[in-house]
This record gives structure tokens, sequence and C-alpha cells, in this order.
């Protein structure tokens, strides 16, 4: 009677919320996946071009592209074309 329908309804309900729910998280952590695996190439791409114009880079510069930020990562792309050392690069010079 009416208490089935009501229990029915109650359960496509939670099971439509549980599926909404899945759906939501399954995308927003494709989204965090994707940014992050971008940011990881430009990171790696930077590395490459510094490490070709300057040589090897310290274990501390490898661990600050690391954790750079995405406008970091864009700063110093911009600035490994133009810098005369490492230094210039990531902003260190002392002048």
């Amino acid at each position: 009677g009416m208490q089935q329908g009501i229990q029915q309804g109650m359960q496509q309900g939670m099971q439509r919320g549980i599926q909404q729910g899945m759906q939501q998280g399954m995308q927003r952590g494709i989204q965090q996946g994707v940014q992050q695996g971008m940011q990881l190439g430009e990171a790696l791409l930077l590395q490459r071009q510094l490490t070709r114009r300057f040589g090897e880079l310290s274990a501390a510069q490898q661990a600050r592209l690391a954790a750079a930020t995405p406008a970091q990562l864009e700063i110093w792309g911009d600035r490994v074309l133009d810098a005369q050392s490492l230094d210039e690069v990531f902003g260190d010079t002392r002048h």
C-alpha cells in the first residue's frame, strides 16, 4: 500500500543521491588530477630547459620546482629565456 510506496520512493531518492554524489566526486577528482598532471608537466619541462641551459640543478632547486605554484612556474618559464644564471631564473639575485 502507501507505506510500500513511500519506502520505494525513499530508496530511489537515496540511490539517486548517492549516484549523483559519486559522479560529482569523480568529476572533481578527475579535474584535480588533470590540473596536477599539467603542473607536473610544466615543472618537468622547465627543469629540462634549466638543465640544458645551466647544467644540473641542485637538490634544493629541484625541490623548489616540485613545490612551485602554477604562477611561479609561469614566471620562471618566462625568465629562463633571458636569464644569465639559475639565480636570475629563481629570483635569487641580490643587486
